[in-house]
């Protein structure tokens, strides 16, 4: 996660911009801001960052022209549109340079609903926040820790098209068998207690309406993102 020259961490409690970035291996389309999550900062430490996600909270997403088209979608393709996070509470738990995060999910009410693991590059900090690339292939687990993989039809079409390297899918699934190994062992994040957790009351709702559009939409360090050897 460490960028040369990066900004001192962030402090409990700010606001900051998680953002998803669509980036694709074969240069076909240029960088673009994908997805847009306000998110509170629970802990920026250099082993691990935590950021709180709370349902309410007014977001961008990405969704396509034709609503019949499968992902991925390419330029031209999708739009990113205004939304709201409805549906969940969720704490996002990443540690700097691993492949994947865990986000651990409740209901609005509080209901432990378990944990969605997301493989990914490692994040790169910005002057807002965090940027990433998503990878397509997940892991939802429930609450009684069984698991089940998502989204690999998705990755078939990705590396079809491609828009991300066989090289790459292989290092993501070997990543989510390692925290399949996490789940069934019970290790952290995969815990009973994480289940109590809950953020600060005096935290705000986090929104995005205090950036100005082109700020919140620039692509940082985009000759990192352009280039191959990241990987």
């Amino acid at each position: 996660m460490a960028n040369p020259g990066e900004a001192a961490a962030f402090a409990r409690g700010d606001v900051v911009m998680y953002r998803t970035l669509f980036v694709t291996e074969n240069g076909e389309c240029s960088p673009a801001v994908a997805d847009v999550r306000p998110s509170v900062v629970v802990g920026d430490r250099p082993d691990l960052l935590s950021l709180w996600l709370p349902a309410g909270t007014p977001t961008k997403l990405s969704q396509p022209i034709d609503p019949e088209q499968p992902r991925p979608w390419l330029d031209g393709e999708w739009e990113l549109v205004d939304a709201v996070w409805e549906r969940w509470n969720m704490l996002t738990l990443k540690v700097p340079d691993q492949w994947r995060s865990t986000w651990v999910w409740w209901t609005p009410d509080w209901e432990f609903l378990g944990w969605y693991v997301n493989l990914e590059e490692p994040l790169r900090r910005t002057p807002l926040g965090f940027d990433l690339r998503d990878l397509w292939l997940d892991i939802v687990v429930d609450p009684d820790r069984n698991w089940r993989w998502k989204d690999e039809d998705e990755v078939e079409r990705v590396v079809a098209r491609g828009l991300m390297s066989e090289a790459v899918a292989d290092h993501i699934r070997r990543e989510g068998e390692a925290a399949i190994g996490d789940v069934e062992r019970g290790t952290w994040p995969f815990t009973d207690d994480i289940r109590d957790w809950r953020p600060d009351p005096s935290w705000p709702i986090p929104g995005h309406a205090h950036i100005p559009e082109d700020q919140l939409l620039a692509i940082h360090d985009e000759p990192y993102w352009t280039n191959p050897k990241r990987l």
